[in-house]
């Protein structure tokens, strides 16, 4: 198998049915073989059985789920688990992000084939939003701004699903987010392990169907205020020593300026007890500051090493597996 395309939806019955088809049509359209994995994340619709109807008639559409809704990381690593191609791609059921997004990541795995990892970004010159509303726009940029200032060598966009994973590298992750931080889980523990990380620009649009008649404006289900607490959250979290020892070096800066100040009032024979003693305090807070940076650089040390047991753990029952079949 060439190509593995993982969609994973939830109650999508008006839509699932003319996203399917224009789906397998661009798939058609690709050199090699290719598979489609719609993973129902706990529909309480009826857009299970659509799925599970289309693939009657179509040998390379498998339809994956489960009875209750886990969440669209637990939707992906159900389809990355279950993905044969080489080459998995992960992309929203209703094309948002363009038709051709996919043969789009496919040319850029061939174009750097030292790539394990290519994320479609908005963010990038060339790509862009459309149909999207002004806030979410903005609230996208400035979060994925602060991710990369969180998180080293991050992506200009790490909260999209749209992104080409080589099938060996996404598979080795130790994965366990159920949610949409799966994506900043993916891009932390890629960096972690020295992924090859590419972006190509893409246009994010929110579509508008027509059902029975009506038209049916196509939205986000993110709840956007609890998506920035938890990602921020997540980034923050995901490497803290940068900001730690930076708060370190700005209490040292502090400290020393305070000094210098004390000594200045003292040769003008005024008040210089208190600087001097507001010098003394940010000259520990800078100590306490970096010796805290040094133990959370530790912690990630640790950590590290945690996933690596935990990859090293899923490449023997990844053998196994492979040893049964």
């Amino acid at each position: 198998m060439d190509i593995s395309v993982i969609c994973p939806f939830y109650n999508e019955a008006d839509i699932i049915e003319q996203a399917i088809r224009q789906l397998l049509d661009q798939l058609k359209l690709l050199d090699g073989e290719w598979e489609l994995i719609l993973v129902n994340d706990g529909s309480t619709d009826n857009s299970g059985q659509i799925a599970q109807q289309i693939a009657k008639d179509c040998p390379n559409l498998h339809v994956l789920g489960y009875p209750y809704n886990r969440g669209r990381g637990y939707a992906l690593r159900t389809g990355i688990a279950a993905a044969q191609g080489n080459i998995i791609i992960t992309t929203e059921i209703d094309l948002s992000w363009g038709e051709t997004i996919i043969r789009d990541l496919i040319g850029a795995m061939q174009k750097w084939p030292d790539a394990d990892m290519i994320v479609a970004s908005p963010n990038l010159p060339g790509g862009g939003y459309k149909n999207v509303p002004f806030k979410r726009v903005w609230l996208s940029r400035i979060g994925n701004r602060i991710i990369r200032a969180c998180m080293a060598n991050a992506a200009t966009m790490n909260t999209g699903m749209t992104r080409a994973y080589r099938r060996e590298a996404i598979q080795s992750l130790p994965l366990y987010e159920d949610g949409k931080e799966f994506h900043l889980e993916v891009m932390l523990k890629a960096i972690a392990f020295g992924f090859k990380i590419r972006e190509i620009p893409a246009i994010l649009e929110w579509k508008e169907y027509k059902h029975r008649g009506q038209r049916i404006e196509r939205k986000s289900s993110s709840k956007v205020n609890k998506l920035i607490v938890s990602h921020s959250l997540f980034s923050v979290l995901a490497n803290p020593v940068r900001y730690v020892w930076a708060m370190s070096l700005i209490s040292l800066l502090l400290g020393i300026i305070s000094f210098i100040g004390a000594v200045v009032l003292f040769y003008l024979r005024m008040v210089s007890a208190y600087t001097a003693l507001t010098s003394f305090s940010l000259m520990i807070l800078a100590i306490l500051l970096f010796v805290l940076g040094v133990v959370v650089k530790q912690g990630n040390m640790i950590q590290r090493e945690l996933w690596i047991l935990q990859r090293y753990q899923l490449s023997l029952l990844h053998n196994r597996d492979r040893e049964i079949k």
